[in-house]
């Protein structure tokens, strides 16, 4: 099949990470004009290119096909037309004239802060104007377990999310005085472990998914707070209250460290030439999502601490890998996961 400009589009972004709104955010265009790029019904403009080959981590002859492409990354070659329709392995994709339907990972961590905002809020002026006994932290921590309960249980089924839901709405409404029956530590606490090794060992035996769902128009949305230094042969990535994936294009990568909160953080190491022995890298997860891309030929070794937490690794290194990365991960009401590309 031949190889257009728009397929290896559409092959660099979905190396990255990269969701036609969060490439087209970027870029300065919609989310509209990728997908035409995409489906080679129209070309990016020449000053365009220099600024996607950046993105890419590639050069602008690789992205015409005037250069020889290296095999390193695999990726998913998917067609479409004018009114697109396609289910890829990260969601589902519905593009109708300018409106688009997204199901993957976008939104949802911001969308749960914002309900977990408007719900302490409302309770708050509830219990003000209905004289009810209960403190600010009577409501503020039930329900931000309540929420994070809730929203983990969609895609993906988790047992460890339907029983922080349980348990966030149990407090709460034990604390509004709703519902005065006590059960008791003796009683919560036994359930709560079973239901997180339920979910350990669920989450185990399946594959997982990642989607969440979002709507946009002409590819508009929101912007996401965030930072990512580069110094030397070391990188320091951190992110809050969003989502975002950091390129990390290193000659030699001696360590490194990225931390998130309330997000969803992808740290991209396939654009590293090389690792420096005994390389080590810390990873903080606080309720959110950390992904680490890692080339084939490096190992990842994980130390790790973790609270009511998860560490995942997806794929498999090379037999002969010629590099180790050590990977300090601290999770507490997150995941990290490992991919190897």
């Amino acid at each position: 099949m031949e190889e257009t400009l728009g397929k290896r589009i559409v092959a660099c972004r979905k190396r990255l990470g990269l969701t036609q709104d969060q490439l087209a955010e970027q870029l300065g265009v919609t989310a509209q004009a990728v997908s035409k790029w995409e489906n080679d019904q129209s070309c990016p403009d020449i000053a365009m290119l220099p600024k996607l080959a950046e993105i890419f981590g590639t050069t602008t002859d690789a992205l015409l096909g005037l250069a020889p492409k290296e095999p390193v990354f695999e990726a998913e070659v998917v067609p479409g037309g004018p009114d697109m329709e396609e289910n890829e392995n990260d969601g589902i994709h519905l593009q109708k004239g300018n409106w688009e339907f997204r199901w993957d990972s976008g939104r949802r961590s911001a969308v749960g802060m914002a309900v977990w905002v408007l719900l302490v809020g409302g309770l708050l002026l509830a219990a003000s104007l209905l004289q009810w006994s209960v403190g600010f932290w009577d409501i503020l921590w039930p329900s931000g377990l309540l929420v994070f309960g809730i929203f983990g249980l969609f895609p993906r089924f988790s047992f460890f999310r339907l029983g922080c839901g349980l348990l966030g709405g149990y407090f709460l409404l034990y604390n509004l005085n709703i519902w005065p029956f006590g059960l008791g530590s003796e009683l919560l606490l036994p359930v709560f472990i079973l239901l997180f090794g339920i979910s350990l060992l669920v989450d185990a035996l399946r594959k997982p998914k990642k989607p969440s769902i979002s709507v946009t128009h002409k590819g508009r949305g929101g912007k996401t707070s965030s930072s990512c230094d580069l110094k030397e042969e070391a990188f320091d990535c951190n992110l809050s209250f969003g989502e975002e994936t950091f390129p990390v294009q290193l000659p030699r990568l001696s360590g490194g460290f990225a931390a998130v909160s309330f997000g969803e953080m992808t740290v991209d190491l396939t654009g590293c030439g090389e690792i420096a022995e005994n390389c080590v890298i810390g990873g903080d997860c606080s309720f959110g999502e950390l992904q680490f891309l890692v080339p084939r030929w490096c190992r990842v070794d994980i130390a790790s601490s973790k609270a009511f937490a998860n560490i995942s690794i997806k794929g498999s290194p090379d037999p002969e890998p010629r590099a180790a990365i050590t990977l300090d991960a601290s999770v507490s009401f997150g995941e990290i996961t490992v991919r190897y590309i």
